[in-house]
Formats: structure tokens, C-alpha cells, sequence
């Protein structure tokens, strides 16, 4: 892959700190890293503690690059069983559901470029209950029902979805809300197409995978450090 560095688990790097207080386009933040999957068998496992589970509100927002298509970006599973997702998106855009329905992006992303990538649901809509942005624009919306569970059984899962669909490519920056995110909300998130501070915007879970190790710190409020399983590499290859 292009102009990427893998860095080892145990690596040292000169990753340069950032307060949680900035505000968006401070100069304080930076983004100095992504994480590499290598399409076998990688992925983060964020665990299903009482933050993560989304019944009737959700978005989620991240970058990724890959020209692999119906790969796992981010999955929330039923349980810990590796077939039964509530809800995934996937690298053609597909937004999935377990009750056999989707949503698919009229957008594709395999372009092995740079691209953001934001799903909202709020189930109370009469119309239009899920959408999917790309690249900061509304890019296809539709009433649907997504069975999301609560009661600690949803495992939330960066890099794959249904078991063997393992992400091929770098995602960075992957964020999650209890609440719907405004068509303004994801403009400003993807600014001028490089990610930014999204303190201000409160997400629940923000895993920007600055670092080393085999922690994917959160960020976000609710304390939801993920771990890289496998051999997930962080790299400098990042959206800018």
C-alpha cells in the first residue's frame, strides 16, 4: 500500500498530544495515524458495555480507504456470535440489517482513496429513518427497520462482519453517537475532507488509534478502549 508505514505493536512513536477540549480545527489536534487491516483475519473488538447499545438512535462516522469491495467496516453483533449482526456497513456501501434489509450507497468508495463515510437512524421518522452520507453529502436515504437488541447483547466490532468478511485496506477516525447526527452535523465533521476535533459534537465512542499497542483508545465519554486482534497495524497513511 501506498505511502504507509506499518508500525510494530510494541512500537515507539512521536505521536504529538491533543486535549479532548479543543475545539474543531484547533491546532491542537492532529491525526497521525490509521489502522491497517490485511483482509484475513484483523479487526477491533470494542466489547458490548452498557454505552454501546443502540436500540432506537444511532450514527456512526469514519474514513476509510480500500478497493476491496463487501468488507466489514464496522458490525454490531448479536451476542458474541459471529454471524448475527444487528446492524453493518461494509465497503460497497451496503448498510445491513439482520432482518434481511439494507440500505446501499449510490456512491462507491473503491477507489483506494480517502473517504468519509457517516450512517444516521432514529427510529421515531415517519420517513427516512436511515441515511448515508458520503464525503460529507447525503448520498441515499429510506424508511427501514433495524433490529438493534439492548441489555448488554450487542458487540460492537470495527473490521469485519460476518465472521469471514474481514476489512482489506486503513480506517481511521471511527465514531459513534446515541442520537442522530444533522445533515450540518456531517458537513462539519468532514470539513475539507481531513478529519477534525469532534469533541464539541459529544460522540459516545471516538477510537482514533493514535498510539502503540493493542489498545484502540476511546475518546468519546464512554470509556470503550477496543483492542486490535490479529496483527492490526497502525500506519501513517491518513486522510489529509
Amino acid at each position: 500500500m501506498a505511502n504507509t508505514i506499518g508500525y510494530g505493536q510494541g512500537a515507539v512513536n512521536n505521536t504529538n498530544s491533543w486535549g479532548q477540549g479543543a475545539k474543531i480545527g484547533s491546532p491542537s489536534f492532529s491525526n497521525l495515524q490509521s489502522l491497517e487491516f490485511d483482509g484475513v483475519d484483523d479487526y477491533v473488538n470494542c466489547g458490548n458495555p452498557a454505552t454501546l447499545q443502540f436500540t432506537t438512535l444511532l450514527s456512526v462516522s469514519c474514513w476509510v480507504k480500500t478497493s476491496t469491495s463487501d468488507k466489514g467496516i464496522l458490525a454490531i453483533r448479536v451476542g458474541l456470535t459471529p454471524t448475527q449482526e444487528a446492524f453493518s456497513l461494509t465497503s460497497s456501501g451496503d448498510i445491513r440489517m439482520n432482518n434481511g434489509t439494507r440500505l446501499t450507497a449510490n456512491t462507491s468508495v473503491l477507489d483506494n482513496q480517502w473517504h468519509h463515510i457517516v450512517v444516521t437512524y432514529n427510529t421515531s421518522l415517519a420517513t427516512d429513518n436511515l441515511k448515508i452520507y458520503i464525503d460529507g453529502t447525503l448520498d441515499n436515504s429510506a424508511n427501514r427497520q433495524v433490529v438493534i437488541q439492548g441489555s448488554g447483547t450487542n458487540q460492537l466490532i470495527i473490521g469485519e462482519y460476518r465472521a469471514s468478511n474481514f476489512f482489506n485496506g486503513n480506517i481511521d477516525e471511527v465514531a459513534v453517537w446515541d442520537s442522530e447526527l444533522s445533515a450540518s452535523d456531517v458537513s462539519t465533521i468532514y470539513g475539507t475532507g481531513a478529519p477534525s476535533d469532534l469533541s464539541s459534537l459529544s460522540p459516545v465512542s471516538w477510537w482514533r488509534f493514535e498510539g502503540t499497542g493493542t489498545t484502540a483508545t476511546d475518546s468519546g465519554s464512554g470509556g470503550n478502549d477496543g483492542t486490535l486482534t490479529n496483527g492490526v497495524t497502525r500506519s501513517s497513511d491518513v486522510p489529509t
